[in-house]
């Protein structure tokens, strides 16, 4: 059993505590004449004083540590608290404190007390002095002599702050599970709803405050009336229904001891017998009664809504958030693969979050830093760093929170390398993309690393993540491309580089003036000669598609919700250079039986179409993965594999052989006789739609795979080969073009033998080859992000 705390020495006794209030009004009554709220009268005190209101919260000593140091470090303390347990914690910590529940009277106006408890508090804060005041729960929410008592103090030339704490709101959420935001909440004091005519909206949560003393304005120390409580019901009743819920509500002012929580309907409350559990500190809780259906027209006007897209309706008045669907299990899905993503920062122990920790409990820091941040800092000592003490000395929350959390300002000069490029060059992007996409399950920093081991770059792979937003938002190089505004015939095009803020931004193909990219924001004025005013964020989609959203706006205009535009990343759809198609393939015609299709390039640099060794006339259309004769569908997978490579694949060629940073030139002729390099045949095969080759020294193991330049036909080749010595070098050549083609070439476009017309035939396609693809910035976050394996694909256009 733990024994009865003994009552401290210092515990004021009731007739101290009246005298001291007896000398406290005669003063203020004293000084009523020079009290006034003409602005012109007022003039700036000699010695500012300092109004701290703070709130006791509903629990029993409810107090931050912050608020119990301010308690301590006060010249004067003033309470008004509910509960006993707290009454005596103040008055041991501060036998001098003043109780404000004296000015309280039987059939005395209420607003007569909070006048009096405003001047009160501002008395003492007019002689220079330090006052912290206490009221029960949160001291802004229903009481009006905090609110006062602040707005005479900073008017009067004081320092005046309060003090957030926990509320009966607060208390009700928690107890009752309320969310205010789903589907929103209103709340009303009760006899103010009545009075003034209020109509709650039914579909939302709704919370009456002093449900217990409804028309009363006076005070009674042994409890309200109530007797226009039947003029609420009456109210509620014609809005929600006689059998509607209603909570009533008392938090719990001990620990241990639970709320009061009555769920009643309004019916029920009529009962006199049950109206006496409704007290002074009672407050109503209705839930919503019906569900509210969304607005089609604002879901579209908000981009929510697809045109042809139906909604959602709803029965319930109120979310449901205690199923197991099929959305709701998807988290079990999702945790068979869990990690800590490598975006997740962890909190280290900085020296600038213990002097945040000092702030709280100190005043005198507290003082010091407000007037003089710098010494304050200095005196301080704990290890400070001078970034965080530049940081600090500012008084910026951004400031002070990087210097807490330990973050870097900007990135590493390796991993700004690193960035660089990877948006200068995409081939660099694409390999890294694949060397974490090949990596085993947990093993894609390893690999991420691995590969800028192999780049050269000391990059620290957990800080780029940080480092790749930093740069996203200071440099448009990383959103360079062409951008389509939807609903509009318009074009926006950026043309970013790294190290340039802004390099070039078209709209609709005329070049913007004095536009400005900084901290994630592209804009311009229309003042600058430009044909509108914007402003712009970039923004990566889910699926990691560019695109930049805000706002476009005419010359004198003020910008509105009609002005809102999102500009989607235009990627063309990537599609094949017939050239290459060319080769042969099994088809089946009209009748189903089995024909050779042919692609061929013909000797006057055209393409031609042959069913069976016969050119044919029939429209040709290519798709993603076929192509079509007319109406025979040809399969790209049903390509005939050759014993050698085809005549036009063969003929002499010059390969460029790259070892490291030597490279040199070699000769290649490909006939039907062999394969010769250098001057040297070597025994060669055909593996699939490779030439494999063992061969002399130098390129003793080798590997190409043969395509068509889209503009010349003539052969393309790339691959790889291994010396004796185990050395391994790239490969890239082309056929050798003699003068005549050459001429031939230049002097006008090669033809085509494609049937179906102009539309249907082009010089290198039937459709314009692939483009290169934006910069896959969603697969670059994927990478930095992510733990686990790159989804990204680095073999597929960015989107």
């Amino acid at each position: 059993m733990t024994a009865s705390r003994p009552t401290p020495p210092g515990y004021p006794d009731p007739e101290a505590h009246r005298r001291r209030w007896r000398r406290l009004a005669w003063e203020i009554a004293a000084r009523a004449a020079h009290i006034t709220d003409d602005a012109q009268a007022i003039l700036p005190p000699q010695q500012p004083g300092v109004l701290e209101i703070l709130g006791s919260g509903i629990e029993a000593v409810g107090f931050t540590r912050a608020d119990e140091a301010r308690i301590r470090a006060a010249d004067h303390v003033f309470f008004c608290v509910a509960d006993p347990a707290t009454k005596v914690w103040l008055l041991t910590e501060r036998p001098d404190a003043y109780d404000l529940y004296v000015l309280y009277d039987d059939g005395k106006r209420r607003y007569v007390t909070y006048m009096q408890m405003a001047e009160a508090m501002l008395h003492p804060v007019r002689q220079g002095k330090r006052v912290a005041a206490v009221f029960y729960g949160h001291p802004g929410i229903f009481v009006l002599a905090t609110h006062r008592a602040v707005q005479i103090a900073r008017r009067e030339g004081h320092r005046a702050e309060m003090r957030p704490a926990v509320s009966a709101l607060d208390t009700l959420c928690a107890d009752l599970g309320v969310d205010p935001s789903q589907p929103g909440m209103q709340m009303y004091e009760a006899t103010d709803m009545l009075i003034r005519g209020r109509r709650p909206d039914v579909g939302l949560h709704l919370v009456l405050w002093q449900v217990g003393l409804i028309g009363e304005l006076g005070y009674r120390r042994q409890g309200y009336l109530n007797s226009n409580f039947s003029v609420l019901l009456d109210y509620l009743e014609a809005l929600y229904g006689a059998e509607h819920p209603v909570v009533n509500y008392v938090g719990s002012r001990y620990p241990g001891v639970d709320p009061v929580i009555d769920r009643l309907t309004i019916a029920a409350l009529r009962d006199p017998a049950t109206q006496n559990w409704v007290t002074g500190i009672s407050t109503f809780y209705l839930p919503p009664r019906r569900a509210v259906p969304a607005d089609p027209a604002m879901l579209a006007r908000l981009g929510l809504l697809r045109p042809g897209q139906p909604t959602r309706d709803t029965t319930e008045a109120l979310r449901v958030i205690d199923r197991y669907g099929p959305r709701e299990r998807r988290a079990f899905f999702d945790f068979e693969t869990f990690d800590v993503p490598q975006s997740y920062a962890w909190q280290p122990d900085t020296a600038a979050a213990r002097f945040v920790l000092d702030l709280c409990e100190s005043e005198s820091l507290r003082d010091g830093y407000r007037t003089d941040p710098a010494a304050a800092l200095a005196a301080w000592g704990g290890g400070l760093s001078a970034r965080e003490r530049d940081l600090l000395a500012k008084r910026d929350p951004g400031g002070i929170q990087v210097a807490a959390k330990g973050m870097r300002s900007t990135g590493e000069p390796e991993n700004r390398r690193l960035l660089e490029c990877l948006l200068n060059r995409k081939t660099r992007t694409a390999s890294l993309l694949a060397a974490v996409k090949r990596a085993a399950a947990g093993q894609a920093r390893a690999a991420a690393e691995a590969w800028s081991r192999r780049e050269g770059v000391a990059a620290d792979w957990g800080a780029v993540a940080a480092d790749l937003q930093c740069m996203l938002r200071r440099s448009l190089a990383a959103w360079s491309g062409l951008y389509l505004i939807r609903g509009v015939e318009t074009s926006l095009s950026i043309h970013g580089r790294v190290g340039a803020a802004v390099t070039r931004v078209d709209l609709d193909g005329r070049r913007l003036s004095e536009v400005r990219f900084d901290k994630g924001v592209l804009r311009w004025a229309a003042s600058a000669g430009n044909p509108c005013s914007g402003y712009l964020q970039p923004d990566l989609t889910p699926q990691g598609k560019r695109r930049w959203v805000g706002l476009l706006w005419p010359p004198n205009a003020t910008p509105g919700s009609e002005h809102k535009v999102v500009a989607l990343e235009h990627v063309p759809r990537p599609r094949l250079p017939v050239s290459a198609l060319v080769g042969d393939y099994v088809g089946r015609d009209a009748a189903g039986k089995p024909c050779e299709v042919s692609v061929v390039p013909t000797p006057t640099g055209a393409i031609a179409v042959e069913v069976n060794g016969v050119a044919t006339d029939r429209p040709v259309t290519v798709a993603s993965d076929h192509f079509r004769v007319g109406d025979m569908v040809v399969p790209l997978s049903a390509r005939i594999q050759r014993a050698w490579p085809a005549p036009h694949f063969q003929g002499a060629c010059r390969l460029l052989v790259q070892q490291g940073a030597t490279a040199e030139l070699v000769t290649m002729d490909i006939s039907a006789a062999g394969l010769v390099i250098d001057g040297q045949a070597v025994a060669a095969r055909v593996e699939g739609f490779d030439l494999v080759w063992t061969g002399p020294s130098s390129l003793a193991e080798g590997r190409v795979t043969l395509t068509l330049d889209p503009v010349t036909l003539r052969p393309l080749i790339h691959g790889h080969a291994t010396s004796r010595g185990g050395v391994s070098a790239a490969l890239r050549g082309m056929g050798v073009i003699d003068e005549d083609a050459a001429r031939a070439l230049l002097g006008g476009s090669p033809g085509s033998a494609f049937p179906g017309g102009p539309g249907a035939t082009s010089s290198r396609s039937w459709s314009e080859p692939a483009p290169r693809g934006a910069l896959p910035l969603g697969g670059l976050r994927a990478c930095f992000d992510q733990s686990g394996p790159c989804a990204a694909d680095p073999g597929s256009p960015a989107r």
